[in-house]
C-alpha cells in the first residue's frame, strides 16, 4: 500500500470514529454557543448540552449500541421522531418512554452538523431575526415567502447538479430554517441542509434528499392549510 492510500485509510478511519453524544455536544458547544468561555453553573451547562444535543440530532445520524451485533446501529427516523436528549446529552429519551444510553455520532457527521448549525443557528440560543416574516404579517407574505424559497430549492436541484446550484439551494434552505414560523418547518429545512451535503462531488440527487424535500413540502402545505381561506 502506497503512502497516499495509507493516508486515505487513516483519514477514513478517523472520520468513521464514533463519539459519545455527550462528548460531541461539548465539542459542538465550543463552536456554536455564544461566549463559550463564559463560566456556567452545573444546571445551566447541563441544559445547554441538552440543547446542543437536540440540535445535533436534528441534522445528523445518531447511533445506539446494538448488543446482538456488538456494533453501533443507526437509529431510524421513526425512533428519533419526538425523541429528546437529556441529562447533559448522556441519554436519549424516545417518544415511547424508552431511554437509550451510549448514543453516539460519527466524527465526520459531527463536523458536517456543526457547519450546518453555524449556518442555520440554534433557535434556543438566539431569537429569530427581527425582520423574519410571520404568517399574517404584511398580508400573508411570510408563508408565501417560504413557499417561494422552497420553489427556488426545487428548481435549482435538477440534475445534473452543479456546485453553484447546490450552494444556492443551501442558501435558500438556510433562509427557510431561519425564518420559519414553526419549529417543524425549521427542523425539516435543517434536515434538507444535511442531505444537501451528500450531493458534494456527484451529479445525482441522493434518495435522502428527495425524502427531506418531500417532507418539507408537506410541512409547508400544512402551514398553508392552517391559514385557512384567504
Amino acid at each position: 500500500m502506497d503512502r497516499k492510500s495509507k493516508t486515505q485509510l487513516i483519514t477514513d478511519s478517523v472520520h468513521g470514529q464514533h463519539l459519545a453524544l455527550s462528548v460531541a455536544a461539548h465539542l459542538a458547544r465550543s463552536q456554536l454557543v455564544p461566549d463559550p468561555l463564559n463560566v456556567y453553573d452545573g444546571q445551566h451547562m447541563s441544559e445547554m448540552l441538552d440543547v446542543v444535543g437536540n440540535a445535533l440530532a436534528r441534522v445528523a445520524p445518531l447511533y445506539a449500541q446494538d448488543a446482538k451485533a456488538g456494533a453501533p446501529r443507526q437509529l431510524i427516523e421513526g425512533e428519533l421522531q419526538g425523541a429528546r436528549v437529556r441529562r447533559s446529552a448522556t441519554v436519549l429519551v424516545l417518544s415511547d418512554g424508552r431511554t437509550l444510553s451510549g448514543v453516539s455520532i460519527k466524527r465526520a457527521d459531527l463536523r458536517q452538523a456543526i457547519a450546518i448549525l453555524k449556518a442555520v443557528g440554534i433557535p434556543e440560543f438566539a431569537p429569530a431575526p427581527a425582520a423574519a416574516p410571520k404568517p399574517g404579517a404584511n398580508g400573508n407574505g411570510g408563508v408565501e415567502a417560504l413557499h417561494a424559497r422552497f420553489a427556488e430549492v426545487d428548481r435549482l436541484l435538477t440534475p445534473p447538479l452543479l456546485p453553484a446550484q447546490v450552494d444556492q439551494a443551501k442558501a435558500a434552505a438556510v433562509w427557510i430554517a431561519r425564518h420559519a414560523p414553526h419549529g417543524r418547518v425549521a427542523n425539516l429545512a435543517m434536515q434538507l441542509m444535511s442531505s444537501l451535503h451528500e450531493t458534494r462531488g456527484t451529479e445525482e440527487i441522493p434518495g435522502g434528499f428527495r425524502m427531506a424535500l418531500a417532507r418539507l413540502r408537506a410541512a409547508l402545505q400544512d402551514v398553508e392549510n392552517a391559514r385557512g381561506p384567504r
